[in-house]
């Protein structure tokens, strides 16, 4: 019986995928499977996968996106539970082990698991972890409201949308419940969001033994206004479906994540538009929404900061 089944979905993944596959190979205490799906790379990232001969390897027939293949992986998946890696991180031995010892101890059908933050050679620590004891007060089982509450889109708190987590495979056959394939960022979150509505117990698992890597003086990835949009959408379905069985403050909480997601959305408009020079495209969205004005000015500040960091650091 397989304990657990880690599910990678790779896009143009070669530089990293070694070092993200033997990371799930080499999970302790359990007997894993590893699902590899290329999600129509164009790079060695397929012929690198099919160098292993003790994962299973599918590849998308185009590009569709990390949910789309991840919900390939799940159709495939024979383990009691599920891992979500992404291609260029990895874990530690011993996390899997631990985070379904703590599900098993709380009777949770997902574990959330924490962070930290490396460079691509996975020794060295960017910082702390990405949660804190002071983050998550109290309780380690999270609410729909609770969570809700942590993926605000803010700056001033850690987003819990973040987190990998290890899903539990007969809670998500018992509802059939798979990725959204209209989303191609925020994927996990909105799975989250899901199961919670559906009666998921979840729980946090504190200890920062996922390895996010992160490449030192790259530019910041940003989100595209579709994608963004995209989720607005899917905010608005979840509500749709289970509108009527929402508390009025989770509610209130969507409302104030539709607002932050539509600010978000705007101010990548105005950063594209400025790329452009396409002033008025720029007046255009301001005239509309005024408020992006702040929050461009806050990004582009915050872009200059990071700039001037790195010329120190180098």
């Amino acid at each position: 019986m397989i304990d657990a089944t880690i599910v990678i979905a790779a896009y143009n993944a070669e530089e990293t995928l070694f070092r993200s596959v033997r990371s799930a190979l080499a999970q302790t205490g359990i007997r894993p499977e590893v699902i590899l799906v290329d999600d129509a790379s164009t790079d060695q990232t397929a012929a690198q996968a099919k160098a292993f001969d003790t994962l299973r390897f599918e590849r998308m027939p185009k590009n569709s996106g990390p949910a789309a293949a991840r919900n390939r992986a799940l159709g495939l998946a024979t383990g009691e539970w599920i891992a979500v890696l992404d291609a260029d991180d990895t874990m530690q031995p011993d996390r899997l082990v631990a985070m379904i010892d703590l599900a098993k101890e709380t009777d949770a059908d997902i574990v959330l698991g924490n962070f930290k933050a490396v460079t691509p050679d996975g020794k060295k620590t960017q910082g702390a972890a990405f949660l804190t004891e002071k983050d998550l007060p109290g309780s380690a089982e999270l609410t729909l409201e609770d969570y809700v509450a942590r993926n605000m889109v803010r700056h001033d708190a850690p987003s819990l949308g973040y987190l990998k987590p290890l899903l539990r495979k007969s809670f998500l056959d018992r509802i059939a419940l798979r990725y959204d394939e209209t989303l191609r960022n925020g994927e996990d979150c909105h799975l989250i969001f899901e199961a919670l509505a559906r009666g998921a117990k979840v729980v946090v698992s504190m200890e920062p033994d996922y390895l996010y890597c992160v490449r030192p003086g790259s530019v910041s990835h940003r989100a595209k206004p579709d994608h963004i949009q995209a989720l607005v959408d899917a905010d608005a379905q979840f509500l749709r479906r289970h509108g009527k069985d929402l508390s009025e403050r989770t509610e209130a909480l969507f409302a104030k994540r539709r607002t932050a997601l539509t600010d978000m959305m705007r101010s990548e408009q105005v950063i594209s538009a400025l790329k452009d020079r396409d002033l008025r495209r720029i007046a255009s969205i301001l005239a509309s929404r005024p408020r992006t004005a702040l929050k461009v000015s806050r990004q582009i500040m915050e872009g200059l900061a990071k700039r001037l960091k790195r010329r120190k650091v180098v």
